[in-house]
């Protein structure tokens, strides 16, 4: 809100003017509406020493018959040709016809008398009608104090009323400042509720506002084309587009950018909000009676002036096309309000003309300079770092192609979302917020401070606040990246203040940023102009209120989008029909890839035969493909073999809805039965002592523990998913683990291999054959152990995974509920799945880490040693895992290196997608290759040795390492991870607590042989082992 100037007084003659009693007043005297005054007499033609001229700039907002030189300021503008009030005069009732009032700080002050209202406000002795308008006690404070702004004088006429020579803080409204902004008390709330409803019923933060930024980030792409890549100021499309969003929502409409009107709107208010900064206005508001006559003061005033009348203007034209049923915007919910309060006969509304056409203003000016001072901010630091700028691109151009930028996709760009931020943070435009002030006396951290002292709330100090942020005075976008690179928020970003003053369209402005910062992002690329090196753009900030960069100029150059878009990625060139068949080896596929990502990089294609497959090398790409982009990469790869397997039912080879169902019934079951709990720890050191009672047997000889180590294993699974175990000497469960061992053997054989690319070769294929007997031999058993199980099914006692699907399927049945998932295919296949996950996996891990150990005897009498000073000879319990961080750290590091599923399973794109700049079509095969995660030299210390010392610190203490994923990630990842690290960590420490593994008689340390056998597992060559008993 601005200030009027006032002219100063002159001699004021008391001829004509004709003296009036006044009633007597005390300040006993109860509140009571006076009697209205007897009427003022007639300034007549004859008298201009009585007249003073109006402001400069004032003119046209007199009465129509009123010349300006014929109104007496000093006698508040009495005058009886004034048919209607204009800006700076009201009408006021209780006096004569036609008579008007300045409006002033105390409106209720008129003409020589008072309304009720100001009763217990005035000086105590002083008569009402006799208190010049010069002595005039501003509204709210005590009465028994005289104001600056009073002038008493014997020498008047008792019903004169001049203008103090300097009235300090006289505003263009009367009492305090109407609108949003600069107002308190009732006054404010009411405006602040009425404004953030109206706001958001026209979609702030919603789609409806969504839609208005995306249309108006077409207007602005259009304007920056048409520089054709030539330095440019951006200043001015940057404040129309803003302007205009906030204009749709007050007015309901936008403007052109070449409207006139438009122009001189944004002009004016980006000067006002320039001019308020500056050192004059500083110096004017410090001492607003000596400097009144300061130019930045008059230049604002014009401003305001100017502006009023073209909001005012703006305003009439939609209260003509005011239809009350269809609301366009805020303006016409305001008159709205404001007719329906006027035909209830409300007292005290809020919702006046000057509170309306301020609100607008206050809207228009806030709406549109933060916004654009932001933007502004944001792609000069994009043209000064240009790696940055490469960072945000590549991350769109992965996550959202071409396709015009949404909203959601804000949670798929951590990184252009922590840009924006540190953008807003260290751009620091209201670097002290709009000052407040005390409602009452307070005590604040020891401090007393008086009711309505200003206060400034530094956000400088908070934004730069160098406790709260690593490099507060550097552009540096990880303030609000986490380690694994997701945006994280931070308490101490403030950029829109906070508490009661909060700025209202915080919403409405973080849409905007996001949505013009990424399609602007989308189109150019911005660059200094020529000649003008990064280091030579200029950071330093423009004065003003709010704090803009200094006029500079970029040039924003148009991305073939288009082209980068369907960039494939690199590769071997493929050879016609063969593709690159010739050049990876498949019986160690992982390691062939593995060797050519080190030539084209974390994302390449390799073609088999005619069918390309997209690899993913390194922990970065895989994480951020399998975790950061889960939709896109977290369909399965559904081969030729794995169809085979089982015709697209059960839980691992599956997509869509029925994956999904069969996937969380399972994690909701084996939980439910206690993987990861106390009930899964008893079933796994039951086995424990059936294993270590099988080794026994041996008898210190040497043996190959495959067969009891898988026994074991598929003893844990089989308890879950059946109820019960096995004997280890039952034939048919020993069928059962072998068939398995064997299929996923001959499913990473090179001829399976082939049969995937050339399906009609299968039945002439001796692997092939024999992987579909076992298939079926496995559904056959399987079949039997569901089959009797059903036969002896309570469904008020459920035994087990299979009873629960039984009992599932049956009350769907029941309830004549549509079935699509709980049927016997689903059931036969999720068991088979599941059963031979389950084994094979912890298995082969299992006897990793034993051969690791008779390698390496200095580590296992590290391992035995730990486990007897902190076990002794009791059972291990899981809960003594964190006080084993070495032997957790054997565990972990023998799961890295043994790395038992190397490209994990196949996945699918389940839609197309561009990632780290390549784009890949829907369907597409990918390989994420775990091999290259678990051997990232970027990740891991001694990526190829044996070294617990990867998972632990200086002290000893066991640490996570980001990088380990040898259960994969995503959506995708191992649905029985925890009960394999239970099962690892109770069968590995049991097994050590009793034996101590060496190699046979004969064989060194150094002669135990790594060499992996291939399968879709890579599990240790078959040798045999000593376990010695421990005494």
């Amino acid at each position: 809100m601005r200030r009027l100037p006032v002219p100063s007084s002159t001699p004021l003659s008391t001829e004509g003017w004709r003296d009036t009693s006044a009633p007597s007043f005390t300040p006993d005297q109860p509140s009571s509406p006076l009697p209205a005054p007897n009427p003022l007499p007639v300034l007549e033609d004859e008298l201009p020493p009585l007249l003073v001229p109006v402001p400069e700039g004032f003119e046209d907002e007199l009465p129509p018959s009123v010349e300006p030189q014929r109104l007496c300021r000093r006698s508040l503008g009495c005058h009886r040709r004034s048919p209607q009030p204009r800006q700076g005069f009201q009408r006021f009732l209780h006096c004569s016809p036609g008579s008007l009032r300045f409006l002033y700080r105390s409106p209720e002050l008129h003409c020589g008398s008072v309304s009720p209202e100001l009763h217990r406000r005035l000086p105590r002795g002083r008569p009402p009608d006799r208190l010049l308008r010069g002595s005039s006690t501003r509204l709210g404070q005590p009465p028994d104090k005289l104001r600056h702004g009073f002038f008493w004088s014997h020498r008047r006429p008792p019903n004169c009323l001049r203008l103090h020579h300097h009235p300090p803080q006289l505003w263009v409204s009367p009492g305090c400042p109407p609108g949003i902004l600069f107002t308190n008390g009732e006054t404010w709330k009411e405006l602040r509720r009425f404004t953030i409803t109206t706001l958001r019923d026209f979609g702030m933060g919603k789609r409806v506002a969504e839609e208005k930024i995306l249309e108006e980030c077409g207007h602005l792409i259009q304007m920056f084309e048409n520089h054709k890549g030539e330095p440019f100021n951006t200043s001015r499309p940057i404040n129309y587009a803003t302007s205009n969003i906030i204009s749709s929502i007050v007015y309901g409409s936008r403007f052109e950018y070449d409207d006139p009107r438009f122009k001189n709107l944004v002009s004016r208010a980006n000067e006002s909000i320039s001019l308020s900064g500056s050192a004059e206005i500083q110096l004017y508001n410090m001492f607003p009676r000596l400097v009144g006559w300061i130019k930045s003061r008059k230049a604002i005033l014009k401003i305001v002036m100017m502006t009023t009348r073209d909001v005012k203007d703006l305003i009439k034209k939609l209260r003509e096309t005011l239809n009350p049923q269809i609301c366009r915007g805020l303006v016409d919910c305001f008159l709205i309000q404001k007719q329906k309060e006027e035909d209830s006969c409300v007292e005290d509304t809020q919702f006046t003309e000057e509170n309306l056409i301020y609100t607008v203003t206050n809207l228009f000016s806030a709406g549109t300079d933060t916004t654009a001072a932001t933007l502004r901010w944001g792609l000069l630091l994009m043209a000064k770092y240009p790696q940055i700028q490469d960072q945000v691109q590549e991350e769109m151009a992965r996550v959202i192609g071409g396709r015009e930028v949404q909203v959601e996709d804000r949670k798929n760009l951590p990184y252009t979302n922590a840009v924006i931020h540190e953008i807003q943070r260290l751009g620091n435009i209201v670097p002290m917020a709009i000052p407040h002030k005390t409602s009452r006396d307070v005590t604040f951290q020891g401090y007393f401070i008086k009711e309505g002292t200003t206060v400034f709330p530094l956000l400088t100090s908070v934004l730069y606040d160098e406790s709260e942020w690593e490099s507060p005075h550097t552009f540096n976008p990880s303030h609000f990246l986490d380690m694994e690179g997701k945006f994280i928020k931070r308490d101490a970003f403030l950029p829109f203040s906070a508490g009661r003053r909060v700025c209202l369209g915080e919403s409405l402005a973080k849409m905007e940023l996001f949505l013009f910062f990424t399609s602007l992002m989308q189109r150019f690329q911005f660059t200094p102009p020529p000649g003008v090196s990064e280091d030579e753009l200029d950071l330093t900030p423009a004065v003003g209120f709010t704090v803009p960069p200094s006029p500079h100029e970029l040039c924003a150059v148009c991305r073939h989008f288009s082209l980068r878009e369907r960039r494939a990625p690199p590769g071997p060139r493929p050879l016609p029909l063969f593709g690159n068949l010739f050049q990876v080896d498949l019986k160690r596929l992982d390691q062939s890839l593995f060797n050519l990502s080190e030539k084209y990089g974390p994302v390449f294609q390799v073609f088999f035969g005619p069918k390309k497959v997209v690899v993913l090398a390194g922990y970065r790409t895989v994480k951020q493909a399998l975790v950061n982009h889960a939709d896109e990469f977290g369909n399965r790869e559904i081969s030729p073999v794995f169809y085979d397997f089982t015709k697209g039912h059960g839980i691992l080879f599956s997509n869509g809805e029925p994956w999904k169902e069969m996937r969380r019934f399972a994690l909701t079951t084996l939980r439910d039965f206690g993987m990861g709990r106390k009930i899964s720890e008893e079933i796994i050191i039951e086995e424990c002592h059936y294993l270590t009672e099988e080794f026994e047997q041996f008898e210190e000889k040497a043996f190959n523990n495959t067969k009891a180590i898988h026994y074991a294993a598929s003893n844990v699974i089989s308890a879950l998913m059946f109820g019960k175990r096995f004997e280890y000497k039952d034939l048919v469960f020993q069928a059962m683990v072998e068939r398995d061992n064997e299929t996923i053997h001959l499913t990473g054989s090179a001829s399976l291999q082939i049969y995937n690319i050339c399906p009609w070769l299968g039945p002439l294929l001796k692997n092939w054959r024999d992987m579909i007997k076992n298939v079926e031999d496995g559904k056959a058993d399987a079949t039997k152990i569901i089959k009797n199980l059903k036969e002896t099914l309570d469904p008020e006692i459920c035994r087990c995974f299979v009873d629960a699907f039984l009992i599932r399927k049956k009350h769907l049945e029941d309830s004549k509920v549509l079935n699509l998932h709980y049927h016997d295919e689903n059931l036969l296949y999720t068991v088979v799945n599941l059963f031979a996950a389950g084994t094979d996996t912890t298995a082969t891990t299992l006897k990793w880490c034993l051969l690791y150990m008779a390698k390496f005897p200095h580590v296992q009498e590290r391992v035995q040693e730990e486990l007897s000073r902190v076990v002794g000879s009791r059972q291990v319990r899981t809960e003594d895992r964190k006080n084993l961080p070495y032997t957790d750290a054997v565990i972990h590091e023998s799961q890295r290196l043994a790395n038992i599923v190397p490209m994990a399973l196949p996945h699918a794109i389940s839609k197309d997608v561009t990632f780290q700049g390549y784009f890949i079509k829907e369907g597409t095969t990918v390989f994420p290759l775990l091999t290259s995660v678990l051997y990232d030299e970027t990740e891991w210390e001694n990526p190829y040795s044996f070294s617990p010392s990867h998972f632990l610190d200086s002290e000893g203490k066991f640490i996570r390492r980001d990088a380990f994923m040898p259960f994969s990630a995503g959506r995708r990842a191992c649905l029985g991870e925890s009960l394999a690290r239970t099962e690892l960590f109770l069968f590995f420490t049991s097994l050590l607590q009793h034996f101590r593994f060496t190699p046979p008689p004969g064989v060194s340390e150094d002669q135990l042989d790594l060499t992996p056998v291939v399968g879709v597992t890579l599990a240790p060559t078959p040798q045999n082992l000593c376990a010695f008993r421990r005494h």
